[in-house]
């Protein structure tokens, strides 16, 4: 009952302030040059590591240690631009209705033109074209993040509207959700869908509503998780990764390895062993295993305190910004940044079951990395906003 007592209290008050908050005045300030710093040293690092943990693979498969390098390099230098770009457009030109429905459904067309290209890894996640690769479960967080920020803007005075409210930011949601878990992609999926549970919590959405997702979604996690033999048998290895440390659960057991072997010192950069053949695919996915050998356990520290800094930062932006969909669209960005590096680090310590996600500005992956400098570009345009 005092649960239940503080949670009505906290939708009342805070669902007040939200609709009697007067409309203030915007005023500029200097852009967060800490969380900028932030985001420059994260890429700066993710070179570096990309170069380390691929260095000898490269050498094998392409002739040329700098393959994985130079591509995360060119991505990167695109990612940049692109976060350029993203840094000096006001963020409330995005909240048009017109540009809304246009991003909706250019990543629907997207997410469904996957399945008409060749499996990669037995999914079909990528857009392919003469070299060039998509992965639009990449736009699709964006583009759902402003979906939600603008409409959920647009509603502020309804938001314990069911039917008005609560419907359709759902419907849209598992939609995309559905298409992203059909590819399959469930890490990604449900990366979305905790992003959705924030930002609709953020703008406070009752929590009855939300729970009223459990009815169509755990049968559907758990049928997707039970009934699907390699996912089953990714359970089975979360619960004891040593059963099957020559089979399926070979690369969490050489990535536990390798963070074992690093000590509290790390064996220093590109020293790390794993990596030689050990660890398969080191610098995408699975790279905080080589940052856990070569840095250490100081190292490691290092790099989820800069997450931590960046969640400040990103959260702090939100909470200043002189509008609701500033604050809706801020906070969906930062959640969707933070929650999957975290949940790729819980995966290479073998703290949730194996998924492929990748670590945001460190895995080598094109488009992850450009469509998340991209979206950075976007936070720090809101943190050069607040109300006067």
């Amino acid at each position: 009952m005092a649960t239940y007592t503080g949670t009505v209290r906290r939708e009342s008050k805070q669902l007040s302030l939200w609709k009697n908050q007067p409309s203030t005045k915007t005023r500029e300030v200097p852009i967060d040059k800490i969380l900028l710093a932030i985001v420059l040293g994260l890429t700066v690092f993710g070179l570096l590591m990309v170069y380390s943990a691929s260095a000898m693979l490269a050498d094998k498969l392409h002739n040329d240690q700098f393959h994985f390098f130079v591509r995360q390099g060119m991505w990167a230098v695109v990612g940049l631009f692109g976060m350029a770009m993203t840094m000096k457009i006001d963020y409330r030109l995005y909240k048009k209705r017109a540009f809304i429905l246009f991003a909706l459904y250019m990543t629907i067309v997207l997410l469904c033109a996957v399945f008409f290209f060749p499996k990669v890894n037995n999914a079909h996640r990528w857009i392919l074209f003469k070299g060039f690769s998509l992965q639009p479960s990449e736009v699709a967080k964006l583009a759902l993040v402003a979906f939600l920020a603008y409409y959920l803007e647009k509603y502020a005075n309804r938001v314990e509207d069911y039917k008005k409210v609560f419907i359709p930011t759902a419907v849209t949601t598992l939609l995309i959700v559905g298409l992203i878990g059909a590819q399959p992609d469930l890490g990604t999926a449900l990366m979305i869908f905790i992003t959705f549970a924030v930002v609709l919590y953020q703008a406070c959405v009752p929590i009855r509503h939300l729970a009223t997702l459990a009815i169509p979604v755990v049968p559907a996690l758990v049928g997707m998780l039970v009934f699907v033999p390699w996912r089953l048998q990714r359970l089975l290895d979360f619960l004891n990764p040593w059963k099957n440390e020559q089979t399926s659960s070979y690369q969490v057991v050489q990535s536990l390895i390798a963070v074992g072997s690093g000590g509290i010192n790390g064996l220093g950069y590109s020293q790390g062993k794993q990596k030689l053949f050990f660890l398969p695919s080191p610098h995408a996915d699975f790279i905080f295993g080589v940052i856990g050998e070569e840095l250490g356990l100081i190292g490691s520290i290092a790099l989820v305190a800069a997450f931590g800094a960046f969640a400040w930062r990103g959260f702090k932006a939100a909470r200043h910004a002189p509008d609701r969909f500033g604050n809706l669209l801020g906070t969906g960005l930062t959640v969707l940044i933070t929650a999957q590096a975290f949940f790729n680090i819980s995966v290479a310590l073998s703290l949730v079951p194996t998924k492929g996600i990748p670590l945001p500005f460190i895995s080598a992956g094109g488009s992850s990395l450009a469509i998340t400098l991209a979206a950075c570009g976007i936070l720090l345009n809101i943190s050069k906003h607040e109300g006067a």
